[in-house]
């Protein structure tokens, strides 16, 4: 099996869980259902976006230019990690303890801001207001409409 048809296989079993999750949502009261709901909608759509750009065709491709970035070519058969994946993996790591120690929100905005200047390349300016809107919408939509207290971290909690 080729490596794209294996993201193929990947991405339609993740379709299939997020359609079971939209199912399972359904299952809750109205107003206990829209997070999930939502969330199980956006990851429909990203699926979506995922099994197009696994197709091979030229649309496929152009779809996996806007949403990849540059294009990552790996070698047929090769599944060592790559160091790309590590540090993707690190970014990860860190936003967790970030999390963890700080809360959501300043998590969210130091890590959108380190990841677009370090990884991204942007500059600190561009990358503090791509942080800054990142963090004014979450806090918009979690806290003001849905009114839901975000964990405020170890170091923040009441």
């Amino acid at each position: 099996m080729t490596n794209r048809m294996r993201n193929m296989v990947v991405s339609l079993l993740l379709l299939a869980l997020a359609v079971g999750y939209l199912f399972w949502s359904y299952a809750y009261p109205p107003q206990s259902r829209e997070v999930p709901a939502l969330v199980a909608w956006l990851t429909i759509g990203l699926c979506l976006i995922d099994v197009i750009a696994h197709t091979g065709t030229p649309f496929g491709d152009r779809v996996a230019g806007i949403f990849s970035g540059r294009a990552h070519i790996e070698a047929e058969g090769d599944l060592r990690i790559t160091r790309e994946e590590w540090l993707s993996m690190l970014w990860m790591a860190i936003s967790l303890v970030m999390i963890l120690l700080a809360g959501i929100l300043p998590a969210a905005l130091l890590y959108v801001f380190g990841y677009m200047t370090i990884h991204g390349r942007l500059s600190p300016r561009l990358s503090a207001c791509v942080a800054v809107g990142t963090t004014l919408f979450c806090w918009v939509v979690f806290e003001v409409l849905l009114k839901f207290d975000l964990y405020g971290g170890l170091f923040f909690e009441d």
